[in-house]
């Protein structure tokens, strides 16, 4: 079993992650709604955050079973993991914006940067962009792991632990000069140097964790997990991802130091938890990845392209049939997606593999 890390509940917490995003992803604009909206955004940093935690955690176990950590068995794990279902939905939405080019065009300049996972960059630049839009976070993962295996493997905790705080410590003053320089909140969200902050702190929950039992009651879960969301709520008000407005720099650096607290709070609330877990919520979880690329195709579908489909004129004005019709399309396409594209390449995926991350 030293081989084989698996954790169900976090594949829950995968799905939960996901629905925050599509929440933030929805077009509602009720008052009661907009706080949810809102901090829905950081379901992203909750992303980031458990998958730094789960692949050091991975690269530990491997070091501690092997003695050493094998840069291009990780580096293909990462590619065939990533690349095969990435790939496929940037080139959907390149051929789709060929053929609606006012809502989903997707430029040549844009296919290279996202193609190299530069994507982030293209969009501080040029942009949020349509249905491809979530892609750009792919890019600040692929751009945060193409150091972690050699860190691990040289570094060891120690270095791990150093270039950790000092990549925490860096986001903070990004976060102090973009306030100071008046940054719009797009340039700031997409900032690689900012959302690193989040995979650092998942390497020191990993280490802090290593070889430990955590010992939390049911209670003391709920507790964490209700000021983690409430640290998000907060953090939803000072730095509203909606506008076009400029963040102060002491109002932009509380708010993603709740940002940070408040995953860091609900990961710990629901990692090692003793609590039956439905297996909807398991298998939603399985298939995070794809729901997470495909989602906003049919939010784009269904929202912003009525003008041309007069039947879906219905479903833009009955938003209560339009947002479950959007979801469901969503999780029967990442499902298809899991079981006939990604299922393959992930068995092929093992031959790769020192500590198996599928259950047994």
């Amino acid at each position: 079993m030293a081989k084989r890390y698996y954790r169900p509940e976090l594949d829950a917490l995968r799905f939960f992650a996901f629905a925050c995003v599509f929440c933030n992803h929805l077009p509602i604009l009720g008052r009661w709604f907009r706080p949810i909206r809102d901090s829905g955004a950081f379901g992203l940093c909750m992303f980031f955050m458990l998958s730094a935690y789960l692949i050091i955690t991975i690269l530990l176990r491997e070091k501690e079973v092997t003695g050493t950590v094998n840069l291009a068995a990780f580096v293909v794990r990462r590619v065939l993991r990533i690349w095969p279902l990435y790939f496929l939905v940037l080139f959907a939405g390149y051929l789709l914006g060929l053929y609606f080019p006012d809502s989903a065009h997707v430029s040549g300049r844009a296919m290279l940067a996202f193609s190299f996972m530069f994507g982030n960059l293209y969009i501080l630049n040029h942009g949020w962009l349509g249905p491809i839009g979530p892609l750009w976070s792919l890019s600040i993962e692929e751009q945060f792991y193409l150091a972690v295996p050699a860190i691990v493997r040289l570094g060891g905790r120690r270095g791990i632990i150093v270039i950790s705080i000092a990549t925490i410590s860096f986001a903070y003053i990004v976060l102090e000069r973009l306030g100071f320089h008046r940054a719009i909140s797009r340039t700031i969200w997409v900032s690689s140097f900012v959302q690193f902050q989040f995979f650092a702190a998942g390497g020191l929950m990993a280490l802090w964790l290593y070889g430990r039992k955590l010992f939390l009651s049911l209670s003391q879960r709920g507790a964490l997990a209700i000021v983690g969301l409430a640290f998000w709520l907060e953090a939803g008000k000072l730095f509203p991802l909606q506008t076009l407005g400029s963040p102060k720099p002491i109002p932009l650096v509380v708010a993603y130091l709740l940002i940070l607290l408040g995953t860091f709070l609900i990961l710990i609330s629901v990692l090692e938890i003793k609590l039956w877990i439905p297996r909807p919520l398991i298998y939603l979880g399985k298939i995070s990845y794809g729901l997470y690329l495909f989602h906003a195709f049919f939010l784009w579908l269904i929202f912003d392209t009525s003008d041309r489909w007069p039947r879906m004129l219905y479903f833009q004005h009955h938003k209560l049939f339009a947002i479950p019709l959007a979801f469901g399309l969503t999780v029967a396409t990442a499902a298809l997606s899991y079981h006939f594209f990604e299922r393959p390449i992930l068995k092929f995926k093992e031959r790769f593999e020192t500590i198996h991350t599928r259950p047994a």
